[in-house]
């Protein structure tokens, strides 16, 4: 068994990656070994002080690790005498630390939405002793590329943050509808706000509560691509004013309310003011974090039957999007294997149904949740992930 890790993965509270890194780094403490070895410093990062606590010597060491590759001023590249897992952008080139980090050893750990990759993609891909994806999804589309060092390791959820107890609503004359991640054509906010519109014409005291803010504010414009006439949100002072949004697609005042970034901490207490939640994504790279953070919560969720949401959707458990029609804006160069366009009447009937029949929509989410303590949480994850590890 290996004695220690490096991580060339930025820890922070706010992104996707983050999340993952923080829980992969918190949990490998839990287990002993192998021990984590931080090799970026984390950013943005907001955990209560026990957690913080055990990741500060780690910080500590990691910032010793940096000097030591400074030369002149400089960062040098270096190599350690320990198994790396790196970070991967989808031509599988590293990011972060992993540029100045290496080892004899090295697992990759990519998320990826193109499905073309150059032959010097695919080269690089095979120095790896491992690439772990994040879906089954990503995970066949390499395969299918030839590649024979590929694993799954899904996402996971703590438990300890997310679970049904945490469901106490505030607002208990609206019907509130969750949707969550960072406002870009992939993740189908138009497609949601399409719907929503529609719903709020039938039950007026609906709100939509959406987490669509990010650090990419930029990705707000290739909304300018939807098919649903809703144009792209407006920027404004490094904000995508979703509220504007809203009421240039007609919806009414109070009918929409964006939180803006929410620490991963905190996201439980906000999902459990909501009724249901929705994620229309066009291609999901991963499981969709937020969408398993409220499975576990106990909501009803609406998924778009596509890419990485096939990992978690199941109709004992969720609202699945089965009408899934081509996606129209494709980047340049980009290969679309997957993905797909969920129906907006499919998506206001399945608001319809969770409004209507509140008991199977409890249930539902009731199983989901416990599907989710069962098979998904961090601790059995990262085991599988140690053993990948352990196994270099």
């Amino acid at each position: 068994m290996a004695d220690l890790v490096g991580l060339a993965w930025e820890l922070t509270s706010v992104t996707g990656w983050g999340v993952y890194g923080t829980n992969l780094t918190l949990e490998l403490l839990r287990r002993g070994r192998p021990v984590p070895v931080l090799l970026k410093q984390p950013a943005k990062l907001e955990l209560d002080p026990v957690r913080m606590g055990l990741l500060a010597p780690l910080v500590r060491q990691q910032a010793q690790l940096v000097q030591q590759l400074r030369q002149g001023g400089k960062m040098q590249p270096g190599t350690v005498p320990f198994p790396v897992v790196k970070t991967l952008t989808s031509a599988f080139e590293p990011m972060t630390a992993g540029r100045w980090f290496h080892s004899d050893a090295e697992l990759g750990v990519i998320f990826f939405e193109n499905t073309r990759f150059a032959p010097e993609a695919l080269q690089r891909a095979r120095r790896y002793r491992r690439v772990v994806c994040g879906s089954t999804w990503n995970a066949d589309v390499l395969r299918g590329q030839g590649l024979t060092n590929v694993e799954v390791v899904l996402q996971g959820v703590d438990p300890s943050l997310f679970h049904p107890g945490v469901r106490h609503k505030l607002l208990r004359d609206r019907f509130v509808v969750f949707s969550g991640g960072k406002a870009e054509h992939r993740k189908g906010q138009d497609i949601v706000l399409a719907a929503f519109k529609r719903f709020h014409a039938q039950h007026p005291e609906a709100l939509l509560l959406t987490a669509w803010q990010s650090p990419w504010t930029d990705k707000a414009r290739d909304l300018a691509h939807s098919p649903h006439g809703t144009g792209a949100p407006p920027v404004r002072d490094g904000v995508v004013d979703i509220g504007a949004w809203a009421a240039a697609s007609g919806l009414p005042p109070g009918s929409v309310l964006d939180v803006g970034l929410v620490p991963n901490d905190r996201v439980a207490r906000m999902l459990g003011q909501c009724d249901c939640a929705v994620f229309a994504s066009r291609y999901e790279s991963g499981t969709n974090l937020p969408a398993m953070e409220a499975m576990a919560c106990g909501l009803p969720v609406v998924l778009s039957d596509n890419t990485g949401h096939r990992d978690i959707i199941d109709d004992g458990r969720c609202y699945p999007l089965r009408q899934q029609g081509p996606v129209t804006h494709v980047p340049a160069g980009w290969g679309s294997d997957g993905w797909g366009e969920s129906d907006v009447d499919e998506l206001v009937a399945a608001l319809e149904a969770v409004h209507s029949d509140r008991a199977e929509a409890e249930r539902r989410g009731a199983a989901a949740a416990a599907w989710v303590r069962s098979e998904l949480p961090w601790t059995r994850q990262v085991d599988r992930f140690a053993g990948l590890v352990d196994a270099l």
